[in-house]
């Protein structure tokens, strides 16, 4: 399974634990190699396929079991959440994507 990553920040932290390596003073000896060694791991990162998540399409259903709060569940993962609304009479659900599972709803819900 492809996990989706952000290959500058996974850039940055490898150079700052890099950098704090290269200061210890037992380093000294192999510091050529590690800065070898480092510059071919920064090239692979930036060199590695990127993808494009997929994201799963719901929607938000109403939760007929809540009373006193807008509670809706998400189609996908079936999960219930107190889902902030517009409106007073008709409800629509201000949030795009589920806070749990991520799919996405494109806001066009309304109950």
């Amino acid at each position: 399974m492809s996990r989706a990553i952000d290959g500058d920040a996974l850039e940055e932290l490898f150079r700052e634990v890099i950098g704090g390596i290269a200061k210890k003073p037992e380093m000294n000896g192999n510091l050529e190699h590690m800065v070898r060694a480092s510059a071919m791991v920064i090239e692979m990162i930036q060199d590695a396929p990127t993808i494009e998540p997929q994201r799963k399409k719901g929607k938000w259903l109403p939760d007929n079991n809540s009373v006193y709060e807008m509670r809706f569940v998400c189609s996908e993962c079936k999960e219930s959440q107190v889902v902030p609304t517009i409106g007073f009479t008709k409800y629509k659900p201000i949030w795009d994507f589920c806070p749990n599972c991520g799919s996405f709803n494109g806001g066009e819900n309304e109950v």
